[in-house]
């Protein structure tokens, strides 16, 4: 016989991630319900993961890190997808995101070489949507993705990216073709 106050508790675990904009340690979802017991925290997760398996469920318990979040299954993102925060990202916007992931950290003087004046402006929007994060690095910022970048594109951390070795490290073969290339503005 489950507990109602189990049962409550695991209810007050999934609304919280469900509303949540960031993924919530377990020291925090432990605040949540009202215990100092992260086992506890463990158990009610991993039965919340547990009643998400099943196909008819839409939804999964991603964890991130040391935090979780509930996230759409890969199998209904391309139906809802439209929902999603982020949708007006425009291509130029998507591609700095792309170096910035892809070379981290990288500094802003630096990626201004490779793609252009135009990503200040770039930059700021990412700032703004906390895709990424800056840190002062001498005269310019240094460049990293965020928790939301990784929850945002579905990955538990950074290493989960795949590059191929042309996009890891940007050769000056691929700096000339980057400035050349009309949809990089």
């Amino acid at each position: 016989m489950v507990q109602p106050e189990r049962v409550r508790d695991k209810a007050l675990l999934e609304a919280a991630l469900f509303l949540t904009a960031k993924p919530l340690s377990r020291t925090e979802l432990a605040k949540i319900i009202g215990t100092k017991s992260p086992r506890y925290v463990e158990e009610l997760l991993s039965d919340l993961a547990d009643d998400l398996i099943p196909a008819e469920r839409g939804i999964k318990l991603q964890q991130i890190e040391k935090s979780y979040l509930l996230q759409v299954k890969a199998e209904y993102l391309d139906a809802v997808a439209y929902l999603a925060p982020y949708q007006n990202i425009l291509r130029p916007v998507l591609r700095t995101l792309a170096m910035i992931a892809c070379n981290q950290p990288i500094t802003q003087s630096e990626l201004v070489r490779v793609r252009g004046n135009k990503c200040y402006k770039h930059v700021e929007q990412l700032l703004n949507q906390n895709l990424i994060r800056a840190e002062k690095h001498g005269r310019t910022l240094m460049l990293h993705v965020t928790e939301e970048f990784l929850r945002y594109f579905g990955l538990q951390n950074i290493n989960e990216l795949q590059f191929d070795e042309k996009e890891q490290k940007y050769s000056p073969q691929y700096v000339q073709y980057s400035q050349n290339d009309p949809t990089n503005s």
